[in-house]
């Protein structure tokens, strides 16, 4: 059965389209892509496996622990019976080596290179949870579910005027965003928190909320804006992928669509507006 013979064919869906002064410029029909069932386990699935295309392989050492020269003394000595280094003249004779249980020994169960961590998913799969996705985009209850702080009255997915391709200043960026009413969704991304555990030692200290995502046809400069503002994305509309849509596995992002991006979107997926 092909995917598209299972979104629904209700009615279309009329948004708003706003201009860069925050004022409705005009109307647009979303495409029936939206329409798609929403699947949040299918969604939280595929980002797990396509996530796991982007981890490097890990493994300690193959020599680690081995580079000593070991000898059980045997019994009758009255010590244990652990292998033991084969030095003399120094304070690690008859030390225990390359067994787990010693200092300096080889790790138990480390971590080895040849471990898959490359996770296959199946390309009808895939289609369908980047399709959900996008339908999840389009329902106001899950992107608050998310986090995200919209206010109301303000129509999901937000489509905008081309000229949003073309905004290559932060700060004009920032005082669309804000038009728009999104100033507190601003400041929710804008908050950092410090992160618990080891990791605050290994060059990620704080962590940052995921804002909105900007969907564009052409970057012409748009990108290099949101480079500057905390949370917000910058993703051209034929890359998208479940990985923009639904950062965590958790679907309903809070995403900015300009109006040629979101006719391309027809095209790109084979769905019709």
């Amino acid at each position: 059965m092909s995917i598209l013979t299972r979104i629904s064919v209700s009615e279309p869906r009329e948004v708003r389209v706003y201009g860069l002064d925050g004022v409705e410029k005009g109307r647009t029909i979303l495409p029936r892509v939206f329409n798609a069932p929403l699947r949040p386990l299918l969604v939280q699935r595929v980002f797990n496996a396509l996530f796991s295309h982007r981890v490097q392989p890990k493994g300690a050492w193959r020599g680690s622990g081995h580079k000593y020269s070991v000898e059980s003394l045997g019994a009758g000595y009255g010590l244990a019976r652990i292998s033991r280094l084969r030095v003399t003249g120094t304070g690690k004779s008859n030390a225990g080596g390359f067994v787990p249980t010693a200092v300096g020994g080889r790790p138990t169960h480390p971590p080895v290179p040849e471990k898959r961590i490359h996770k296959d998913v199946n390309d009808k799969e895939r289609r369908s949870a980047l399709f959900s996705a996008l339908a999840f985009t389009a329902n106001l209850e899950w992107v608050r579910k998310r986090g995200h702080r919209v206010p109301d009255g303000l129509d999901v997915p937000i489509v905008v005027v081309d000229e949003i391709e073309r905004v290559s200043r932060a700060k004009d960026l920032v005082d669309f965003l804000v038009r728009l009413g999104l100033g507190e969704e601003l400041e929710r991304c804008r908050e950092r928190k410090v992160r618990s555990g080891k990791g605050k030692r290994r060059g990620r200290r704080y962590k940052r909320r995921v804002g909105p995502l900007i969907v564009v046809s052409r970057d012409e400069g748009i990108s290099r804006a949101a480079g500057s503002v905390p949370g917000v994305e910058v993703v051209d509309v034929r890359d998208l992928s479940v990985l923009h849509l639904a950062p965590g596995g958790h679907p309903g992002r809070l995403v900015v669509f300009s109006s040629s991006a979101l006719g391309v979107l027809g095209g790109v997926f084979g769905v019709e507006a």
